[in-house]
């Protein structure tokens, strides 16, 4: 391993970086052979920024994919869930990446399924942009007030990491979260259910008969949501569990014709 690199993995290892030589070799490339700049670097990896907005990328499901600063980073955890959406979407099918952030999960779809029309929509200018810079159609609104008026009842596909961190778990999220992340990103309300209740509801307008609705939760939300999914009208698939066997996201369908 090149000696700059080891002195740099060094740091961050002792900064607390479990994977200080990947995220070392990562900053090297991605600042160059600038000293100055390559020291301002580490200095805000140390200080908890995250890697992706200092080297301006991140891999996601083996894409690379550009994002910005202050655009929510894509997690490995939600691999599965973008699986889980390309294999759902069909060939020339629609799929809308909710609350998409930098696009990742849209970005997957689309590069998996180059036929089919894939919408990334987000509250968050910022993420907007940042969606756009990956070569997105991204669309501003509240969740799915983005979505163009053309696709609504042909939807196939609604994928989602939306905010479902309840608000009284906020504080125990990782200790550098909100001092660069914004809690709109994760505050899903008392127990965390209150947006997916609100996609839950507003996206019957939007979908397809036999289309599939995948939204990212944690705890035991997918029991809480059991009730309002089957008001709704939707069938209820087994979850999308993690490795640990932990429900990671509710995956739901409306009724075939």
């Amino acid at each position: 391993m090149d000696g700059s690199i080891a002195t740099l993995a060094a740091r961050l290892r002792d900064g607390g970086f479990v994977a200080a030589e990947e995220e070392a070799a990562l900053l090297v490339a991605a600042v160059g052979a600038d000293a100055v700049a390559l020291e301002a670097a580490v200095r805000r990896r140390l200080d908890g920024e995250p890697l992706a907005w200092i080297v301006g990328r991140a891999v996601f499901c083996g894409l690379p994919v550009v994002v910005h600063t202050g655009v929510y980073v894509p997690r490995p955890h939600s691999e599965a869930l973008a699986w889980r959406a390309v294999e759902a979407l069909p060939v020339r099918g629609v799929a809308i990446d909710l609350c998409c952030g930098s696009g990742a999960i849209a970005a997957v779809l689309r590069h998996h399924r180059p036929e089919a029309v894939v919408v990334a929509c987000d509250v968050d200018e910022r993420a907007v942009a940042c969606a756009r810079a990956n070569g997105l159609d991204a669309r501003a609104g509240d969740l799915l007030g983005a979505v163009p008026q053309r696709l609504r009842g042909g939807v196939d596909v609604l994928v989602g990491v939306v905010p479902y961190v309840p608000t009284p778990a906020l504080p125990l999220l990782q200790r550098d979260t909100f001092r660069f992340e914004s809690a709109r990103s994760y505050d899903g309300g008392p127990d965390g259910t209150a947006i997916l209740r609100r996609v839950l509801r507003e996206a019957r307008s939007l979908l397809r008969p036999g289309a599939t609705v995948l939204l990212e939760l944690g705890g035991d939300q997918h029991e809480l949501l059991q009730a309002e999914l089957h008001r709704l009208g939707y069938q209820v698939d087994p979850p999308l569990l993690d490795e640990e066997g932990d429900v990671r996201a509710l995956v739901a369908r409306t009724a075939a014709q």
